[in-house]
Parts: structure tokens; sequence; C-alpha cells
């Protein structure tokens, strides 16, 4: 008869882990040993009594926290022994940390003047609730946690959260051009009831390098060059025709509103209206039915100064001949096409959308080395230069006031059509939308409606509606703008790996989400960077309550306490903390909170309204003519 014994360690265990014990009637040869479901590797050990062999099996794959099984099998696959080992941190250790910071790798080199920590971790086997990075001279800045990480994934196959366990935190470091500083790093993991873990620290070298003398002769020149044609172009204006440039008419935040405001200066104030567009979409189709022509050329050529000024002023020729009194441009990254309608001549207003620092933008969008010193500058320049620079938040012009004068910056909100519901959706609306979309009657609905992406907090909202479900046992989540980026895949993985298809709900881009508002019971904005959410917007008038990370222009919609709940950004336990005042709050006091943000927000809910505004601003600056 074959006998075994597993000897259990008196403490808690890490991740990987070796156990001993002894088996008595077979050879090592014709066992195996089993931990969290998978063999271990076995070796003989010494220690064993009279007539048993003694072994050891450690691990081959890290092993989560919590209690996990252990099985000794015979040849035949008998079960010989079983028992199980507690894997976690012992009552004062600190947790157990997977962390490996990617970069800046030590004593590196880093050019420019921000410098990106990138990185992953896991504490006590789940991605960490908030990552703080510790640049010297920079303060505190809070990373961007819940990243893809496939790599991870497939290193940790039993850990849910392996597949979302990047971070990364993009800090500014105020170095002059020409200038280089050592500054130190450290990373801080924290989650609540958990504990935390900081890095050992590591020193680089950041040099921000100096412009190039001979690239600002050469923009001067080129720029002269460009005017200088620019003169041959006979210049015809209409004072009601707005040439418009943007970065794409693909689906999006800022292509959607900007259609919503051509609609309503086409037919509602008799604009004609031109646009010029680097990258095609669905919406030109929107803009043939408005009778709006469409221009499109290439991309935004910001490489070097050289292919800057050529495409500076290929635009600036297409702006002179247009016919158009007034220029209206979209989007911050869009600054060659305002540079190039001041050249024309034009009056012009520049819509910002982004809440972004300058250095955070350029190298999100053109990597550590960034823009050209000269490019960079006219870019500087033409913020400066323009007519209008408008804002949909309060936030976001207050950032950028300082690289205009404040009375060139305003505010326009935008409403959204969906103010017809009055900020009240009827049961049977309610119920029909559910039916339609397959959704239990029964269920508390959590909806969160936007383009998946890294910056939107989808994994985290998911992270924090599996902590509360405890209270809420019948939680859905539906994620509305699911598509296959790196981020989406990684949420698809995260759901199969959590099992949990039944509670969280993908969905993809839909051009009209508004049955998925109607079916909703509470609305969730996670993202750590907006401006004015228009989804937040959408939610209150439908007559949800809603959740709101306190980002840029959220505050300015939603007062905690009274018309939502507003948690700090990118904290996975503070979004906890405000779902769980949510569900703790009574349904008939939840509509209160719905009702109050309607009545707060009703003044400039209705879409026409900035229409209306933004057909001003324009009147005004092209019948002023330049400053």
């Amino acid at each position: 008869m074959s006998v075994a014994f597993v000897e259990l360690p008196a403490r808690c265990v890490g991740h990987q882990f070796e156990l001993r014990g002894w088996v008595r009637g077979i050879a090592l040869t014709d066992m195996s040993v089993h931990i969290a479901g998978h063999e271990a590797g076995l070796r003989e050990h010494g220690d064993a009594p009279d007539g048993a062999v003694g072994w050891a099996a450690h691990t081959v794959k890290p092993v989560p926290n919590g209690v996990q099984p252990v099985s000794v099998l015979g040849p035949a696959g008998e079960l010989l022994a079983q028992e199980v080992v507690i894997v976690g941190s012992n009552e004062g250790d600190d947790p157990l940390a997977l962390v490996e910071l990617d970069g800046p790798a030590p004593d590196a080199e880093v050019t420019g003047d921000l410098v990106l920590v990138t990185g992953w971790a896991m504490l006590n086997s789940r991605a960490p609730s908030m990552v703080e990075v510790f640049v010297e001279g920079s303060g505190v800045t809070r990373a961007r946690t819940r990243l893809p990480r496939p790599d991870v994934g497939a290193a940790f196959p039993d850990f849910p959260d392996a597949v979302v366990s990047g971070f990364e935190a993009r800090v500014p470091v105020d170095i002059p051009p020409g200038g280089a500083r050592r500054v130190s790093i450290r990373v801080r993991l924290t989650t609540h009831g958990v504990g935390e873990w900081t890095s050992p620290t590591r020193f680089v070298t950041v040099r921000n390098p100096a412009g190039d003398a001979a690239d600002e002769l050469l923009a001067d020149e080129l720029e002269a060059q460009s005017l200088s044609l620019l003169e041959g172009v006979r210049d015809r204006r209409d004072p009601k025709h707005v040439l418009v440039l943007t970065h794409s008419l693909a689906i999006g935040g800022g292509q959607l509103w900007l259609q919503e405001l051509l609609t309503g200066l086409v037919k509602k104030h008799d604009w004609r209206a031109t646009v010029v567009t680097p990258v095609d979409g669905p919406l030109r189709d929107d803009c043939a039915a408005l009778g709006v022509p469409v221009h499109l050329t290439s991309h935004y050529r910001i490489g070097d100064i050289a292919s800057y000024e050529g495409h500076v002023s290929e635009l600036a020729m297409i702006a002179r001949a247009s016919g158009a009194g007034v220029a209206l441009v979209n989007t911050l990254g869009a600054f060659s096409a305002a540079d190039a309608t001041k050249r024309a001549g034009l009056p012009t207003a520049w819509v910002v959308h982004e809440s972004f620092e300058l250095a955070d933008f350029s190298f999100q969008n053109w990597g550590p080395a960034g823009l050209a010193p000269a490019v960079k500058q006219r870019w500087e320049r033409s913020l400066g230069t323009v007519d209008r620079l408008l804002f949909v938040a309060d936030a976001t012009r207050e950032m950028f006031v300082g690289h205009s004068t404040p009375q060139r910056c305003r505010t326009i909100r935008y409403g959204t059509p969906m103010v017809r519901f009055g900020g009240r959706i009827s049961e049977h609306r309610r119920r029909e939308a559910r039916e339609r979309l397959g959704v239990p009657q029964d269920a508390l609905l959590l909806l969160n409606v936007g383009v998946v992406e890294p910056r939107k907090g989808q994994a985290g909202l998911i992270a924090a509606a599996e902590r509360v479900r405890h209270v809420a046992p019948n939680l859905v989540v539906a994620i509305v703008g699911q598509h296959p980026t790196p981020y989406g895949l990684a949420l698809d993985d995260l759901v199969a790996r959590g099992g949990l298809e039944e509670s969280v709900r993908l969905v993809p881009i839909q051009r009209d989400p508004t049955p998925w508002f109607h079916a909703a019971d509470l609305f969730v904005n996670a993202s750590d960077i907006e401006s004015l959410p228009r989804s937040i917007l959408e939610a209150v008038c439908c007559g949800l309550p809603v959740l709101a990370s306190d980002v840029f222009g959220a505050r300015e919609m939603i007062e905690d306490g009274r018309t939502g709940w507003l948690f700090e950004p990118n904290n996975a336990d503070a979004l906890t903390v405000a779902l769980l005042r949510a569900l703790d709050t009574p349904a008939e006091r939840r509509r209160e909170f719905a009702d109050n943000a309607f009545a707060k927000l009703s003044d400039w809910l209705e879409p026409t309204g900035y229409a209306d505004e933004y057909s001003d601003v324009l009147s005004e600056i092209a019948n002023q003519g330049e400053r």
C-alpha cells in the first residue's frame, strides 16, 4: 500500500516555493506532485522516515495568492495525499509584489524634457489600485494603470490581472534647451487593505537638446517663400463661408461634435462650409448630406522643418483660394492648419478639446524626441496668434490661457440632442430597451460609453465593479465602445480569465448608443483625461445618476453628493468607494441626484445653443479682419 506525506510550511509562502514530504510503497519516478493544478518539478530529498523516499517539489509556474491545493498522485493517478498551502504575505510583512520597471533603464540618458516611466506590477496577485511615480524635482505623478501586457499574461497564466498589469507615467522635467540633469526615480504601489510597496531608487540623466540654428534660418527662409507665393493667389472672401480644418472624419467624440456644429451652422445660421482633413471616414457622407464639400489632404507633415513648411504652404494655398472668410481649426494636434490659415490671412478660431500639457501631448503623439524645436516654436506661436482659442471646459481654458491672452480664450460648452428626453426615461422605454439589448430586467446595469482606450479607464471600472459584487450580486457592467485594439483585446482576455462573461458586456462602438442609456441604472465615467465628457451630458439627459472621475470639466457638471459622485482618477480604490456610495444611496435619492444634475445643466444642454455661440464668434472675427 502506498502512503504519502506533505510537510506543510508554518507560514504563508510566496508565488514560487518548494514543498517537501515523503512517500512509501512506490518509487519517486512513479509519483507526481501537483500544486495549484499544475504539475510541480520533483527531486529526491534525503529527509524521510525509514523505508520511505523523501521528495522536494517546486512550483514551475508562479502561483497566485490564496488557498492553493497540493496533491500527491501515484502511478495510476490515484490520490495519495491532499493538503492546502496559503500563498500570501505574513503578518507584518509587505504584500507580495511582482514588479518590473521597464524604463527608463538605470543610468540611461533620456532625451527631451519629459521622462516616460513604464513597467508592470501586481500586488498580492492583482493589479495595484494606484501607482505613484516620484521623479526628483517634479513631485508625485499618478501613473495610468491597467495597461495591456500580453507578455505578462503569457508568463502568469493563472493571474487574471496579468494581462492588464502595465502602467506608465509621463513626467515633465523642467530643463531648458541645451541643459541636462541627473534625477532619481522611484515607484510606489498601493492597494487599500493589501498594503504598499516602493521600488529601489534608480537614476537617469535627462538631456534637453538645444535647437539647431540652421533649422531656424531655414524655417524663416521657407516661411518668407510661402508668403511670397501666397501673394499670387487671388483673395476672394465670403464672411459667411467657414473653412474647417480637422484631424479626421472617422467616428470619435471630437468628430461627432464637429458634425453637429456644422449641422447647426449650415441649417440654422446659413453658413457655407468647406472641410479639409487628412483622414477620411464615414462622416464625409454626413458632410455631403449638408452640401459641405470635403478636401482630402495628406497627413500633417511635422517631422522636420522643411516638410512642415511645405505642408503648411499647401494648406495656406487652399485656404487663400477657398473663398472662405474665416477658419475653424479642430483639435490641438492640428496646429499646422492653424499656422496655415493665419499665414493665408484668414481670421481663425481654434477649438482645443484636449486637456494635456504641451510636453505631454507632444510625447504621446510624436515620441520621446518630440517635435523639432523650430516646429515646436510654430506650434506655440500659433496658439498665441489665432484670433480665438475655444474650449469646452473652463479647466482646459485655464490650462492654455498662458499661451494666448484671456481676451482671446473662451469657453463654449456643447450640448447634446439627447436633451429631448428631458432628464427622465419612462419605465416602459427602459424595459423595452433591456429586452432589445438582452439585459435582464432585474439587473443593476452600470454603463460606460466611450471608445475603449487606456485613458478611459475601463479596466479599472471592471476591477471596481467586481469588488462591490458582494453587495450587488445582480450588477452588470456594460462598456460600449469596444474595438480590437491592444487595450480592447486585453479587456477581452481579462473578462475571459476572470469568468466575467455574464457580468461584463463589452459592446462594439455604436453610432447611436441611446438604447444603452435608456436601459441603464447608473453611469460611470472612469477617464483620467477629458475636457467635458459628452457621455456625462447624455447620461444626465436620460435621467441617469453619474459617477465621474474628477478630471477636467467633470466638476463643472457634477457636484459630489448632490448631483452625482466624484472620485480620484487612476485610483481603483477611489472608484470602488464611489460605487459603494452610489449603491448605498436609496433609489429615490439617486433619482433626486439625477434630477438635480439635469436642472443644473439644462441651460446649456440644447445643442443649437453652441451653434449660436459659434456663429457669433465666427461672424465677429470674420468681420473684424485680422488683428
